[in-house]
């Protein structure tokens, strides 16, 4: 005998039956519908479940995908925390419904303390706290998206006081480097939470594609709590110079190499979703673009060689990379430790980060990226036509990192566009006085 399962959407419905009977019923798809029970919640679809059952071998290791968001905590904005603000005021809060109320309520003497937040930040709180859970949850992307804007400004911006959770420091550039980057900051403490918001069936969620895969929640009704755990670590901040950058992605974007890595992504998606395509689909969404790619690759390359050096091994390592968009670009690289114990405090990355050892970490890093064990397969590789993988010359021995390290699954990696490899004419973002 074995054991199946059907699942739709969030809910399952286990059956027991022999191998022939799971034959019989893939080969005839005579699927009973799915009661639409819900383990996790301890209830059911009042009206059955309206989703297509799908069979499946207990403990197919699709049956469960975790929805995972992280954000670091940073120092206080400037203004107070609306948060707080919202909590030790909310009777009298909720009464505001737009920007002329604020006014008006600030204007008080009682509220005199509102003129010290930005309104146009209060009404939108307040309008959320109201709505509450209300409306499509959004995608975990998405928010995530959301966090690395803050996350950017306190770390690239002024150096806050340090705290418990917080700790930055500037540190010089060394000369070599100064022509590539604009900034170096040791994150000497750093905290970072992540949470556990929701998990999917059948399709793990994608950055790429956020529509393939239904969230599930993991409660009924609102929701004010989600399993989370904490890391305490430290970290590097890079920030690559903008002008070079820009002068980088205008003369890349339009490049055949370049072409060929968003054709690919195209193919990625459409093969992706080929059978749920619908009229607004839109096999572009979700492009990182030239910029994501450039510092992307720079990231795994200073991984793999800090790893090297710096007592930590590359799983205990994790990056961030800030990008931005059109409007607000940016270039920033945070490489940080991610373990849950005290390993991820020992100062070893830190180090690494002081005016000479830095000098030296990215010049070899640099020098390997030129060549590779696997070369020319490595080198000459570019996605093309049918193929839909979404990388260039990457590869194990070179650029791929382990998966609790790589923030989008070892994709859009491509060494040639930090230095040049055979046969490869187009321009490279790395400076000629650091090329090997």
């Amino acid at each position: 005998m074995s054991r199946v399962e059907m699942t739709g959407g969030g809910s399952v419905l286990t059956l027991s039956t022999g191998v022939c009977g799971v034959v019989f019923l893939l080969s005839h798809c005579n699927l009973p519908s799915c009661r639409g029970r819900h383990p996790h919640l301890g209830t059911y679809e009042p009206n059955g479940c309206a989703q297509e059952p799908v069979l499946m071998v207990a403990g197919a290791s699709n049956q469960w995908f975790p929805l995972t968001l992280s954000a670091l905590a940073l120092p206080k904005a400037q203004g107070g925390d609306i948060d707080k603000l919202l909590d030790d005021h909310w009777p009298d809060l909720e009464l505001i419904e737009d920007r002329t109320q604020f006014d008006f309520m600030a204007r008080m003497p009682k509220f005199a303390f509102l003129n010290d937040f930005d309104a146009g930040a209060v009404v939108a709180a307040i309008a959320e706290r109201k709505q509450g859970t209300a409306g499509p949850a959004p995608s975990a992307p998405d928010v995530q998206a959301d966090l690395f804007g803050p996350e950017w400004d306190a770390l690239s911006g002024p150096v806050p006081a340090p705290s418990d959770d917080f700790a930055l420091r500037q540190v010089p550039v060394p000369a070599r480097l100064s022509e590539l980057f604009a900034d170096v900051r040791q994150v000497e403490r750093l905290r970072e939470a992540r949470a556990l918001i929701g998990f999917t069936r059948l399709d793990a969620p994608d950055p790429e594609s956020p529509e393939i895969a239904t969230r599930v929640d993991l409660s009924r009704g609102a929701r004010n709590w989600v399993p989370a755990s904490e890391v305490r670590g430290e970290g590097v901040f890079l920030r690559v110079r903008d002008g070079l950058m820009a002068e980088w992605v205008v003369r890349m974007e339009k490049s055949a190499q370049m072409e060929a890595h968003r054709e690919a992504y195209a193919r990625f998606r459409a093969n992706r979703k080929s059978d749920r395509k619908t009229s607004g689909f839109d096999p572009y969404y979700g492009w990182p673009g030239a910029r994501y790619i450039a510092l992307h690759t720079l990231s795994h390359l200073l991984i793999r060689t800090i790893a090297l050096e710096c007592g930590y091994n590359s799983a205990s390592l994790a990056e961030r990379i800030y990008v931005g968009d059109e409007q607000n670009p940016r270039t920033g690289i945070l490489i940080y430790t991610a373990v849950p114990d005290s390993e991820g405090t020992l100062g070893g990355l830190v180090s690494l980060a002081e005016e000479r050892e830095f000098d030296r970490i990215v010049r070899r890093a640099l020098t390997d990226a030129g060549h590779c064990s696997a070369d020319p397969l490595c080198a000459e590789r570019l996605p093309h036509d049918p193929a839909d993988f979404l990388h260039g010359a990457a590869c194990h021995v070179c650029l791929f990192v382990s998966e609790t390290t790589c923030e989008r699954g070892n994709r859009f990696l491509d060494r040639r566009f930090l230095v040049p490899l055979a046969g490869d004419k187009e321009p490279v973002l790395t400076p000629v006085g650091l090329l090997p």
